[in-house]
């Protein structure tokens, strides 16, 4: 068994205790190795802590459920994650979403959420010691798509669909930059966790467009600071590249989300 496969049984552990109170030194202990030894190892192979690994797994998925399930309070849920007190909770909530539980339940929140799914095994091949999924700070000013826009719940292959909708119009679409450039824009209401998300699947336009075009909506965002980030591998690895970012490199940082989408350019 290679670290990489030990560290998925150590995964496999947090999920089946998110209810439960679990040390990382029991945890450690169960995996067979020592305290230290397992620290580093985990780390190195998720990139991130196992502390906060079991920490943000659970407040995740508090917050999931205050979303899911609005008829149960607040301090119930916290129990079911075996915090000691509601106090304790508020503080957790804050410190990992930068925002609160009461925040979540009436739907304040004007950004995603950095929420850490479940790591898998393919996840982890995303992360290694010397991964380069650095971003940059870029400033671009105004961007002007136009494609198809689809609804995303539970199967992401209605986004796979959407792209060949996009060429088979991509000609009428008389504004666009030649040679076109494409985007993919995700972007997503404040229930986006419990009712989906929206996709456009879009071409740029010219900045003098003149909307000859009708038959498909236009997106308008505004000059914006970005992080820029480069996946490298499999479109259907993309997923696994989002867990990082969202999930591990950002809440490492002081950068915060500012705006409800994010942007995908496939040149």
């Amino acid at each position: 068994m290679n670290n990489r496969q030990l560290i998925v049984q150590a995964l496999d552990l947090i999920e089946n205790r998110l209810t439960t109170f679990l040390p990382v030194a029991v945890l450690s202990k169960e995996m067979g190795y020592s305290l230290y030894h397992f620290t580093r190892l985990f780390q190195a192979v998720t990139g991130i802590a196992p502390g906060d690994y079991i920490a943000r797994r659970k407040i995740t998925e508090a917050a999931l459920d205050i979303q899911r399930m609005p008829e149960r309070s607040l301090q119930d849920i916290s129990l079911d994650y075996n915090f000691s007190n509601y106090e304790t909770f508020t503080r957790a909530f804050k410190r990992m979403l930068h925002t609160t539980p009461s925040h979540v339940r009436k739907r304040l929140t004007e950004t995603k959420l950095p929420l850490l799914p479940r790591l898998y095994e393919q996840d982890l091949l995303k992360i290694t010691p010397d991964s380069d999924i650095v971003p940059q700070l870029v400033d671009f000013g105004e961007i002007i798509l136009q494609g198809p826009v689809v609804k995303v719940e539970h199967d992401f292959s209605v986004i796979a669909e959407t792209w060949p909708l996009l060429f088979s119009k991509v000609a009428s679409i008389s504004d666009r930059i030649l040679p076109e450039k494409y985007y993919q824009l995700g972007f997503w209401p404040d229930d986006y966790e419990s009712n989906g998300f929206s996709i456009m699947c879009a071409c740029q336009l010219n900045p003098k467009y003149t909307n000859n075009n009708r038959e498909l909506p236009i997106q308008i965002l505004p000059p914006m600071r970005y992080l820029k980030f480069i996946h490298k591998g499999r479109s259907c690895d993309i997923p696994s590249t989002y867990k990082y970012i969202y999930g591990i490199w950002l809440p490492k940082t002081e950068y915060r989300m500012s705006i409800p989408f994010e942007l995908e350019y496939y040149g």
